[in-house]
């Protein structure tokens, strides 16, 4: 096989027998932005195996931030949403704990938040965690059997409406995303909603994603997609591999700068904080808090 780029095109050639002639066109791609920092300068890896869809699916790379990425157009039924479900529970215990450090490593970073939101929360483990630690919570989750076990089992008051920096929220300190971006083909979108949102509010951000570091590139020789732990791994779900360069790049590219890497224990990341002058006040936070009746209610409901 050979491979050239002509404009933005690349084309895949396969080399005929010298009695036929020539090369024959076998596929054209159109090659896009890095989904992670928006580079153009991105290439063709290679086809890589699925686990769920058992297919090759081609897998890219940003030669400026080093994130790679496989595009696989893959959307999960209502079967699996449960069976999403059924794993998030299995792993609840330890998220409880999870979230628990991760608290604590916040706060050894002057991030005591007295409100929190969470973008992607499933069942709402960490939430249910941020509440018993006297905190006020907001999460939002696609996956509508995930957000109804949330508000059955833990009485949390959830929503899932897609959610954007335009969703009504109440202030909040701390706007977590964990576990979520490496999920989405174009991660940004969510990503720009979530940088707008904190940057509005003054809040800090974390976002949680596994990281595709330099030493784990032996694996794009031999992608194994049914071995969980290592990067290609359901990779049918798991679509973008991000770098610290590229999610630090990312944060920049929506108005965050200066976000640096940081170690929430299980969940690592990008966090950023805004600047303490233009941090609003505690008690304006709260008072904040007191204009959203709705918020009352639901949890009311919740717990009866």
């Amino acid at each position: 096989m050979d491979f050239r780029i002509s404009g933005d095109m690349l084309e895949a050639r396969r080399l005929l027998p010298p009695d036929a002639g020539g090369y024959q066109l076998t596929e054209l791609r159109i090659l896009q932005p890095c989904p992670v920092c928006g580079s153009q300068y991105t290439a063709y890896v290679r086809q890589v195996p699925t686990r769920r869809t058992n297919r090759e699916i081609p897998l890219y790379s940003c030669l400026d931030c080093q994130s790679f990425w496989n595009p696989s157009g893959y959307r999960e039924d209502e079967a699996q949403l449960r069976r999403d479900l059924q794993w998030n529970l299995s792993v609840r215990d330890r998220n409880t704990e999870a979230a628990n450090t991760l608290f604590d490593r916040l706060s050894h970073e002057g991030i005591a938040p007295r409100s929190v939101a969470e973008i992607g929360c499933g069942i709402g483990t960490l939430l249910n965690v941020a509440r018993d630690r006297g905190m006020e919570i907001v999460g939002h989750d696609v996956n509508a059997v995930a957000i109804e076990h949330a508000k059955t089992e833990f009485g949390l008051a959830l929503s899932s409406a897609l959610w954007t920096a335009e969703t009504p929220t109440p202030p909040v300190d701390l706007y977590l995303c964990i576990m979520v971006l490496e999920h989405m083909e174009d991660p940004g979108l969510l990503l720009r909603e979530l940088c707008k949102a904190a940057m509005a509010q003054q809040a800090a951000l974390f976002v949680s994603v596994p990281f595709l570091n330099r030493k784990k590139w032996h694996f794009i020789l031999e992608p194994d997609p049914m071995t969980a732990g290592t990067p290609f791994f359901d990779n049918d779900v798991h679509v973008t591999h991000f770098s610290k360069k590229g999610m630090i790049a990312a944060f920049d590219r929506f108005g965050c700068a200066g976000a640096k890497p940081f170690s929430g224990g299980l969940w690592n990341g990008v966090l950023w904080q805004p600047t303490s002058e233009a941090t609003k006040s505690d008690s304006a936070t709260r008072l904040s808090w007191l204009k959203w009746p709705w918020k009352r209610n639901a949890e009311a409901q919740a717990r009866s």
